[in-house]
This record gives C-alpha cells, structure tokens and sequence, in this order.
C-alpha cells in the first residue's frame, strides 16, 4: 500500500505554469542518512510524475542516534498498528548524494529544498541554499517517535499538519499550511497517518508547481506571513506502558459500542421552515426552532442535500434520492404548496453513477443544475429544457478530477465556483470565468480550505445584510457532523477571504448525528440530518 494521491487532484491541466513545459525546476528533498520513513520515498515518487519538477534525492551526513526503545506494551501495540499500515518503516528512498552541511546543498544547485531530516542544527546557515528556500514538515501536535499517537489517545476530533517555509534558518519558519484532516480514533495509530500524509505529499507537490509558475509572486506571497519561532532538537521519546494501556483500554470499549450502534443503520432525511428572516450567520440570533420532516416519498430510503428554487409563486424542493439497499444516489424534486402539501416526487436525474448536491441556480433567464458527478470525474452543468423535472448537459468544464459539492455565485459579472477534492484529504478550490460555460481559471488565493473542520459546500452561498455568507460542512467528527458559517469578506479575481462566524451543531432535533447542508428561498428555509434508523 502506498500514499501516492491521484495527479489529477492538483488540477495540473488549469495552472497556467503548465503551458509552458519547457520551464523545469529542481527540487531538493533532504532525509536522515539512516531511518527514513517510506512516506518519503512515496513523495519522491510522486513528485518525479509532475511535468516540470527535477528531483534530488540527499540525505544527512551525520553520527548514528541512539534512540530510545518503547515499552514492551507500547512496543505490542506499534507493531499491531504497523502491520496494518506501516508509512514510517526505514526506506532507502532510491539513489541520494550525501550532504554534510550548507555548502553541500548550495552545490546541488536546487531551486527549492524539501528539508525531512529530524535534525533543526541552530548553527546551521542555510542562507543561500535553495534560491527560494526550504520547507519543513511538523507532523502533529507530539514531538514523539510515534507520529499522532497524542491525537489518537486524546480523541482528537482533527489532527494537524504544518508545514513551513524558511530562508535561512530552521528555528525560524512562516507557515505556508496548515492541513486539518479527522483523526481516525481506533486501536491502530499508524491507520491515522494516511490522510495527513496524502495531504503533505499533495500540498508539497502544489507548493512547488505554484514555485515553477511564478517563485517571484510565492515570495511575495509568503513574506506577508509572519514568523514563528520553531522548536529546535530531537523528537521526544516514546509514549509509557501506562500511556498505552488506556489507549488499548479506550479503544476497545470504543469498538464494542460502533458495533452495536452499527446494527441499527443510519438515515438521511431532509426537513423545512416557513422563512420567517430567523438567522443561521449571527451566533447570538442561531434559531433553528420550527424545522418539520418531510415524509419520505414512495420507494425512498433516504433524502439529503436539499436545495430550493422559487419561481412565479412555485416552491421546487431538489433533493437527493436513495433507494433502500442502493448507495447510488439520483436526484428529484416535489413541488411545495403554499399550504405546506408537496406534489408526488419527480426524478430529474439518474445516472449509471453517483449523483448528489443538486446545485440549481439562475442565470440570464435560464435554469441550471450543477449536480456532484464526481463518480464520472468532471464537473457537470446542465440546463432545464423543462423546469423542473427535465435537463440537458450544457458543458462539463473539469474533467479528469474527482470534485465534489461545487458551488457558484456570481459577483460584478464574474462567476466564481468552490469545489473540494474528496477524501483521503480534502482541499476547496476556487475557480472563476467570466462566463458559466468557462473556461474556468484557477484563482490566485488557491487553496483556500485545507481544513476539515471548514472546507466542502454546505449550500448556496448567501447575503444577508449586505454580507456574503458561504456555509461550509465540518467533517471533524464524523461526515457531514455540523455547519460552520463563513463570511466572505473578500473576493475578486486576484483575492479571497472568508472567517468563520456561526456554526450550527446537529442539536436542532433530538437523536441527530449529523446536519450537512442549509438552503433557503424568500418563502422556505431547508436542513438536512442524520440518525439512527428507527
């Protein structure tokens, strides 16, 4: 098994470095001359399929470390772990020249160094040793030799990845990154170090490719981010018996109480409010009072991803649809009354793959439905020929790329579309177009989430007192848990901003699990959620 993400996550064919493909840039990667982890051999690897990157292999000249040995307990559940998933066994990472000190890395003449030894040598002057600079990797919040034991035995609802850009010296770094994934919480902890390392392999391959596109503009860039004094020295030691002990104890119990709670099964279901004005933006005003279930339709499990669309009077639900035992999703709509009474359900889409997110919006008179097709990788935009239960395939303006939950809003006559890779590590890109048919352009603040607590579409975005709101899902707990409320408070064609303000929490009914998308129209407001089955 190794971590090699797919290529076409990084959108290579939309960067505008990638026309010209005579430009090359060499790529230094550092590790310890003895112990270094496999994962690293799986960068190289990838960063050697990337158009454009020259890579050098180097490791560390230096005395051989006497490291501590774990507890005969720790030491039995590392291995367990390890033998299911093992990204920090000892490598050789392939051919590498051996490096002692500064002038050895300037010699390998390289553009950019990736600096994955242990070693944070405050004597060391690597002025001048790549023309622009070092990054180094900080994985966790622990400085021990298991990397995410802490987040595991603490139950962290999101483990953390930092990573750093440094000029001259290795105690003092901006941080260029800083990735959130969900912390997988069972007994083996080495299983919760692949979405973290997804995320560092792709986020070191995307920091160089934007170096190759234009190193003067990251620069430029990255000198706004303000210095952090970095920890300097060794990692710590290994964690005590005692300390596994309760985390063996913990997780045990933890794994009795899913299998129980797994026989019951869990269920979407999709639920609406007259639009009185409540707010979901302020935290202090968050009501979420008077919500009532819509029934089920005939022949539907399950509803999700709600959205409205209000027109001439006429209250369109979308929503997606699964059948009982069918984890292909279709996508239907019903129509609702002024009275509340709905219409017998319609299917607007159904495809030999997944759909979900049906995404409907205006523009220039027309109707269009940008649903999530990632199961076909593209995205998809679609015209109703017949509202609201009939559509044509307009254009599909991303190919090759799993995305999933785009969503527009047009501002100043520019469009503007975040979309978000999908697990193993999620990332929101943001496009704009002058036109909804493309050709999109990826947006210079790219990108803007590497959270899960904060990054894939919970919705349309939104204004509210002249204040542009984008509800986003956070999936630290588990898939779709709660809502967090970001306020857009820039956005043009060269800039992007947004702050998390509100957060709304799966509470608004008793037994839920989760809560993952918000909609509304000036006469309805709709919510989704997750339980148990009954």
């Amino acid at each position: 098994m190794t971590l090699l993400p797919d290529i076409g996550t990084l959108l290579l064919p939309f960067r505008p470095s990638q026309a010209d493909n005579t430009k090359r840039i060499r790529v230094g990667v550092v590790t310890e001359e003895t112990q270094s982890p496999e994962w690293i051999e799986w960068l190289v690897a990838f960063l050697k399929e990337i158009p454009g990157l020259e890579v050098k292999a180097s490791r560390l000249e230096g005395p051989a470390e006497e490291r501590a040995k774990p507890g005969w307990l720790t030491d039995r559940l590392y291995s367990l772990s390890r033998a299911k998933f093992d990204p920090f066994k000892p490598s050789e990472c392939g051919a590498a020249e051996t490096v002692r000190d500064a002038s050895d890395l300037r010699a390998l003449n390289c553009d950019v160094i990736l600096w994955l030894a242990w070693n944070r040598n405050r004597a060391l002057d690597l002025h001048g040793a790549a023309r622009h600079g070092l990054f180094t990797v900080a994985l966790g919040e622990g400085r021990g030799l298991i990397p995410f034991w802490s987040e595991v035995s603490a139950s962290s609802a999101i483990t953390r990845v930092n990573i750093f850009w440094h000029d001259c010296s290795l105690t003092q770094g901006r941080a260029v990154r800083r990735l959130e994934t969900p912390t997988i919480p069972g007994l083996f902890v080495t299983l919760n170090a692949e979405q973290p390392l997804i995320g560092t392999i792709r986020t070191l391959a995307e920091l160089c490719i934007e170096i190759r596109g234009d190193a003067l503009r990251f620069e430029e860039r990255i000198s706004r981010v303000p210095q952090e004094r970095l920890l300097d020295g060794e990692p710590g030691g290994y964690p005590s018996n005692l300390e596994a002990a309760r985390l063996g104890a913990s997780k045990l119990l933890r794994s009795a109480v899913l299998r129980w709670t797994a026989r019951k099964g869990r269920q979407w279901f999709v639920a609406m409010r007259p639009n009185t004005g409540k707010s979901i933006e302020d935290p202090a005003r968050v009501d979420l009072a008077g919500f009532e279930e819509i029934p089920m339709p005939a022949g539907v499990d399950q509803m999700a991803d709600p959205f409205l669309f209000e027109s001439e009077g006429r209250s369109q639900l979308f929503f997606e649809a699964l059948r009982k035992n069918d984890a292909r999703g279709r996508l239907a709509t019903i129509e609702i009354a002024g009275d509340g009474s709905r219409s017998e359900m319609e299917v607007v889409l159904e495809r030999p793959y997944h759909l979900s997110y049906p995404c409907v919006f205006a523009s220039d008179g027309d109707v269009f439905l940008m649903p999530e097709t990632s199961g076909a990788k593209r995205v998809d935009i679609y015209r109703f020929v017949r509202f609201p239960s009939s559509v044509e395939l307009v254009c599909s303006p991303v190919e090759g790329t799993n995305l999933v939950d785009t969503t527009p809003v047009r501002i100043d006559d520019r469009w503007y579309f975040f979309t978000t890779t999908p697990e193993p590590f999620m990332e929101t890109f943001l496009f704009s177009s002058c036109r909804l048919d493309g050709p999109w352009e990826l947006h210079p603040a790219n990108p803007v989430s590497t959270s899960v607590g904060s990054c894939r579409s919970a919705g349309h975005l939104f204004w509210k007192n002249g204040r542009l709101f984008r509800p986003t899902q956070d999936c630290s707990v588990r898939y779709g848990y709660a809502i967090v409320v970001n306020e857009v408070t820039r956005l043009t064609k060269d800039e992007f901003e947004e702050r998390a303000v509100a957060r709304i929490r799966p509470i608004w009914k008793p037994g839920l699990l989760g809560t993952h998308t918000w909609n509304e129209s000036p006469t309805l407001q709709v919510i989704d959620g997750i339980r148990d089955k009954r």
